[in-house]
């Protein structure tokens, strides 16, 4: 876990000095989320978006924000939150939809975790 959030704060210092202007973006500490069902994580807050990794039912994960996305409808489930769990050494997002993390609509990541506009 402290490795991921160590690539995770690099990544994140190595695009705010390219020059790439993010909206006030959260700050630590971050929220360990648990999913309760397979995660696909995408490059943005859509179906249609690429799949990057999976996050396997019951594994914990790094939530960084959360912002509104596409509607999803799974497992009987209806919602259009995402949760933001990684950036890429480039400083795309990688996304996925809180519906499969364990707690409230946003996968208990804060109110005030919202990613913004990116």
């Amino acid at each position: 876990m402290r490795f991921v959030l160590g690539m995770l704060l690099s990544a994140a210092a190595l695009v705010a000095g390219s020059g790439v202007a993010l909206a006030d973006p959260p700050q630590p500490p971050y929220n360990a989320i648990t999913t309760w069902a397979d995660a696909e994580v995408r490059t943005c807050e859509a179906l249609s978006c690429p799949v990057a990794y999976v996050i396997p039912a019951g594994q914990k994960a790094v939530a960084i924000c959360w912002t509104r996305g596409e509607m999803v409808y799974d497992h009987g489930i209806r919602n259009n939150i995402w949760i933001m769990v990684g950036l890429n050494v480039q400083g795309d997002r990688r996304l996925a939809s809180a519906i499969y993390f364990k707690g409230d609509e946003r996968g208990n990541v804060p109110y005030e975790q919202d990613c913004g506009p990116y």
